[in-house]
């Protein structure tokens, strides 16, 4: 029996060290194309976000430029003076 554990003591001695080795450089290979590719989604989510905000902006100015010319308008004017009478 004793044999067999020397072995088998042998065989951890060996393997142990080679496969924490292999786990860990497994890890850090997955840890850097992890972040990676955070780095490319977080890049693509502020192009995106950037883009719907311009549209947004545009759209609001054109409803800014509609609403100042009603309010600029003298009918609508003329409207508003004789509503409060």
């Amino acid at each position: 029996m004793s044999a067999a554990l020397q072995v088998f003591g042998i065989m951890m001695g060996v393997f142990l060290p080679i496969g924490m080795i292999v786990f860990i450089s497994e890890y850090f290979k997955y840890k850097r194309s992890t972040n990676a590719q955070i780095g490319d989604l977080k890049k693509e989510l502020e192009e995106n976000s950037t883009a719907e905000m311009e549209k947004e902006i545009a759209s609001l100015k054109e409803r800014i430029m509609v609403l100042e010319t009603i309010v600029t308008d003298r009918g609508f004017e003329l409207e508003h003076k004789i509503s409060n009478l």
